[in-house]
């Protein structure tokens, strides 16, 4: 008996678990506060200088939990969440989401996105 509620514990547990299926995450745009920025997803570096207060919006690709750390930064800036949009494949059908972060303080230095630990987009060098 004590075997049986043991498994139906652990088959329960594991039913209600998240596990979370990231394909990828990219930055995809830079804004100043006045709303007038530019699409970063192709290039090196922005042509634009960012100092002080921006936005940035990043893409995730697949499923993650509602607790998962992600990590914006643009040099040693770290973003602070605004709000997320959820982007849908013609079938009507969730593939991802688009997030929207605060940045202060911004100085030069890499556009970096990490969710839990793991680097996924640093291609981008922000003036």
């Amino acid at each position: 008996m004590k075997k049986f509620i043991l498994i139906t514990l652990l088959s329960i547990c594991k039913l209600f678990s998240f596990d979370s299926n990231i394909q990828a995450s990219y930055a995809i745009g830079i804004f100043h506060e006045n709303g007038m920025g530019e699409n970063i997803q192709h290039k090196k570096i922005t042509d634009q200088d960012y100092n002080g207060t921006c936005f940035s919006k990043i893409v995730i690709f697949g499923n993650y939990g509602n607790h998962s750390k992600i990590d914006v930064k643009i040099g040693n800036s770290l973003g602070y969440y605004k709000s997320k949009i959820p982007i849908f494949n013609e079938r009507k059908i969730k593939i991802g989401d688009e997030l929207t972060f605060e940045h202060y303080n911004v100085s030069k230095g890499y556009f970096q996105v990490k969710i839990n630990n793991k680097l996924y987009d640093t291609k981008v060098f922000v003036k």
